[in-house]
């Protein structure tokens, strides 16, 4: 059996739940507001912010946990559970007096933020590996390069905006 530092899990976990909290949350705030400006003064266009804050740093530590006992097939049958749990709300239309985007961005924003969420939790894992295997090159370019395109990935949306409805 091969010797695991302590940092290495500290550092993969803390990638996936930390990295990920800062950097795909701000990511998917800018989207919200792209669809529904200042989404977090009605409630009924937007989730609690709190509830998916919370539900995302656990996720976050629950994927790389799955993928460590080799259970990654897991990650995919919660996320059936997530669609499956919202689907009615994605068939929506929308409103555009009430400002209740349709369901279709909606979705989108799942989609982006729960794909982000599985690279982020994906690259944790295989960062404790590299760690333990002293890739430590590896390492730093696989989660800056993440984190560089996640940021060029957010700076590149508000611009994409051409109406409040996407």
């Amino acid at each position: 059996m091969s010797y695991t530092p302590w940092y290495a899990p500290v550092i993969g976990y803390g990638f996936s739940v930390f990295a990920e909290a800062i950097l795909v949350k701000s990511l998917v705030e800018t989207l919200w507001d792209c669809i529904v400006p200042q989404s977090s003064s009605n409630p009924q266009n937007r989730p609690q912010f709190w509830q998916g804050d919370a539900l995302a740093r656990i996720e976050g530590v629950l994927y790389v946990a799955f993928l460590q006992l080799g259970l990654g097939n897991l990650i995919g049958v919660w996320l059936v559970l997530k669609v499956a749990g919202q689907w009615k709300r994605w068939m929506d239309d929308g409103d555009e007096k009430t400002q209740r985007p349709d369901g279709r961005s909606v979705f989108n924003i799942f989609l982006i933020g729960n794909a982000l969420s599985v690279l982020y939790s994906f690259v944790g894992f295989k960062l404790i590996g590299w760690i333990q295997a002293e890739r430590v090159l590896q390492v730093c370019w696989v989660s800056l390069t993440v984190i560089v395109l996640t940021l060029a990935f957010w700076a590149w949306i508000p611009g994409q905006r051409k109406s409040r409805f996407l």
